[in-house]
């Protein structure tokens, strides 16, 4: 049976149970919230089982390619509280309970001062660690304008509550393909000095096609092309972002900024080795960070191809 995208996945948790669980973080503090936090999770890990092996999955990669971790359903338990925490860091940060202090920057002065002369770029993010730090932190920072390209309808209860919050000052473009007119908006964009954040490690919505696969944590895994195809369109910089709960003491989170090309090119006469050479190299990106920060992937469901040859096969914890 085919695996289910991504896209056709519930949202899991209506709005009232998430405004709620803001409740207790917001008046009661972070202790309690966590204390809520556990049967919460406790209730998804039990009754989301295509979310629970697709964790246990990618514990076991990671454990079988070369890391220190053993994959076990604790541990697994324990991926799916990283996750609850997450939410309340997205929450937290548009609260502006997180500030640039509680940020280790690796670097920020040649990003800065990137900023600093009023250029635009692209900056690739992932689901391995956590964006909406950076999207609300931009906020903080005057000269830069940011443009979340995103698939939002998956997850509009949190979205929701998000713009509730005040969020709309980053602008949120929903989008499920790139055509012309939207790629000529975003290079305006740029061009007026601003950045296009858009994440690299998930396939279009079913029915699209642009998407080939590349070796991520030793097994097939489909990564897209669009992020690097718009990328070389809009002919700019472009940085890949990532935001981490920080193993550092004196801070709260650590960002990694890094340019990944002054200009994305994609070859016409050989398309196909360009884009599988920038999907390779993201994803290569993706997977020491994933080594770095193991529990801070956010991808619940099945990323691996399912073709009989694969870990997915014989890795879940249901067999």
């Amino acid at each position: 049976m085919d695996k289910q995208h991504w896209s056709e996945l519930r949202e899991a948790g209506a709005l009232s149970g998430i405004r709620f669980m803001f409740f207790v973080y917001k008046h009661l503090g972070r202790l309690p919230f966590k204390l809520v936090l556990y049967p919460v999770i406790l209730y998804f890990y039990v009754r989301r089982a295509e979310a629970r092996n697709a964790s246990y999955q990618y514990l076991k990669l990671l454990s079988e390619f070369g890391s220190d971790i053993q994959a076990s359903k604790l541990l697994s338990f324990r991926h799916f509280l990283e996750f609850g925490e997450s939410l309340l860091d997205k929450l937290a940060v548009w609260q502006g309970d997180i500030s640039l202090e509680d940020i280790l920057f690796h670097p920020r002065e040649e990003f800065l001062d990137y900023c600093a002369k009023g250029k635009g770029g692209v900056l690739i993010g992932s689901h391995l660690g956590n964006l909406e730090i950076c999207r609300a932190l931009s906020l903080q920072q005057k000269n830069t304008r940011i443009n979340v390209l995103m698939h939002t309808s998956h997850a509009e209860n949190f979205n929701k509550l998000l713009k509730q919050l005040g969020s709309e000052q980053i602008s949120i473009i929903q989008v499920n393909s790139i055509n012309p007119a939207t790629a000529m908006m975003l290079k305006e964009k740029i061009e007026q000095g601003e950045f296009i954040v858009l994440t690299g490690d998930r396939t279009p919505p079913t029915g699209e096609k642009n998407s080939a696969p590349v070796n991520f944590l030793g097994q097939q895994a489909d990564f897209p092309n669009g992020p690097f195809i718009l990328a070389s369109l809009l002919k700019c910089p472009v940085f890949t972002i990532f935001c981490f709960r920080s193993r550092t003491p004196n801070y709260r989170y650590e960002i990694f900024l890094d340019k990944f090309s002054d200009q994305l090119l994609i070859s016409r006469k050989d398309r196909h080795s360009s884009l599988a050479l920038h999907r390779q190299r993201f994803a290569d990106i993706v997977a020491s960070f994933c080594y770095k920060f193991p529990l801070q992937w956010y991808n619940f469901y099945s990323l691996w191809q399912t073709d009989g040859n694969n870990t997915n096969s014989n890795t879940s914890e249901e067999d």
